[in-house]
């Protein structure tokens, strides 16, 4: 099978985005473990080494031209051109967005919300197109319950072409007792800590975050700390500065995220709302019990393995604090359940549902032939 893959979307996402490694992933899958051949289609901006190495892959670097038009010439002309060229059995969009009608089936990875009303939702092409995608595509890959629901309602004679893809993760150990202990003493004073990304945070979002650990202070009067991974944003160091509990407010790296996050007595998943779910599986991987945002899509896939909070709370934020540090019953079921629902997000889980997605329409397609 070839697949002629747009990967310009993925580009400009950077391959650190959690959506672009979970595709580079099944790419990679796909070509290793059911030969599949890939063309990846990028635009002069791309440079070696940016991109995952993935077996047997060959790169077709395009030139593109800038702003709104530049992006209607690339899928209604280059794509085209390209695929009526190498004719590949499939053709892979990565950005929500399908391209002019072709000979060969178009499949599309939705954006993590698919709903273009919703904020940071990405390329502009994406709201103007999107009935026209979800007709025009043969599979299409989501990311949440939530986001399927929505799809089916756009489309509801095309619902069987609609697929959840979940993220997964490798089977790890929890970090040894001792190995904790050191992050503990390197990160937070030798203390146990809440973790909490804020990369992705505002002003007024880690505002929030200290109000509620502030109300968690002082009614628990405890050592808990609290480690924030990212770069602190303009100002907030002086602010932490005057912040009654600014002693034990620590910061760590993006890089050192993952890491922390497996040592932290809870990790408090607030503000990726971009994220398909990889840091809560982690976090379970890891054997550390999980906070997320009430009515979320990382509170969807948890279900009963984490604590919910309030958008914008602190006390129901802070209530949900004290329930984990205070009842170790709770805290322990969270760890449990959440090391059995492991099980539902693997590996195999997500190629199989690709792969049958893509095989389906190629065995019709052959047929028809």
């Amino acid at each position: 099978m070839l697949i002629l893959v747009d990967c310009r979307p993925l580009q400009h996402a950077g391959q650190e985005s959690e959506r672009s490694r979970l595709i580079f992933w099944v790419l990679s899958a796909l070509a290793r473990e059911k030969g599949a051949k890939c063309l990846l289609l990028v635009d002069r901006g791309w440079q070696q080494g940016s991109f995952p190495v993935i077996p047997g892959s060959s790169m077709l670097v395009q030139r593109a031209l800038p702003g709104r038009m530049g992006w209607r010439w690339w899928y209604d002309w280059q794509i085209p051109r390209l695929a009526k060229k190498h004719r590949p059995d499939w053709v892979m969009l990565t950005g929500g967005v399908v391209a002019a009608p072709l000979s060969a089936p178009q499949c599309i990875w939705m954006p993590v919300r698919a709903d273009p009303k919703e904020p940071k939702i990405g390329l502009w092409l994406y709201a103007r197109r999107l009935t026209d995608s979800l007709h025009r595509a043969e599979s299409v890959f989501c990311f949440s319950q939530r986001d399927l629901a929505w799809l089916a309602a756009r489309i509801p004679s095309g619902a069987g072409k609609l697929l959840l893809v979940r993220p997964f993760v490798r089977a790890t150990a929890p970090l040894s007792a001792a190995e904790k202990e050191r992050i503990k003493a390197e990160i937070a004073r030798g203390k146990e800590f809440f973790f909490v990304d804020v990369a992705d945070a505002g002003a007024e979002d880690v505002v929030w975050l200290l109000k509620a650990f502030s109300l968690f202070k002082k009614r628990q009067h405890s050592n808990m700390q609290l480690v924030m991974a990212g770069t602190p944003m303009q100002g907030l160091l002086e602010k932490l500065a005057t912040y009654k509990y600014g002693q034990d407010v620590h910061w760590c790296s993006a890089a050192d995220a993952g890491r922390v996050r497996a040592a932290a007595y809870a990790a408090l998943l607030l503000f990726d709302v971009d994220s398909p779910g990889a840091p809560v599986l982690e976090a379970w991987a890891a054997g550390v019990p999980v906070l997320v945002p009430r009515e979320s899509r990382l509170g969807e896939m948890a279900g009963n393995a984490a604590l919910s909070a309030g958008a914008a709370d602190a006390a129901v934020l802070a209530g949900a604090m004290m329930s984990v540090y205070k009842d170790e019953a709770l805290r322990g079921r969270l760890i449990e359940t959440g090391f059995s629902r492991l099980e539902e997000f693997g590996e195999a889980q997500t190629l199989t549902s690709v792969w049958a997605a893509l095989m389906e329409k190629t065995s019709h397609m052959a047929i028809i032939k």
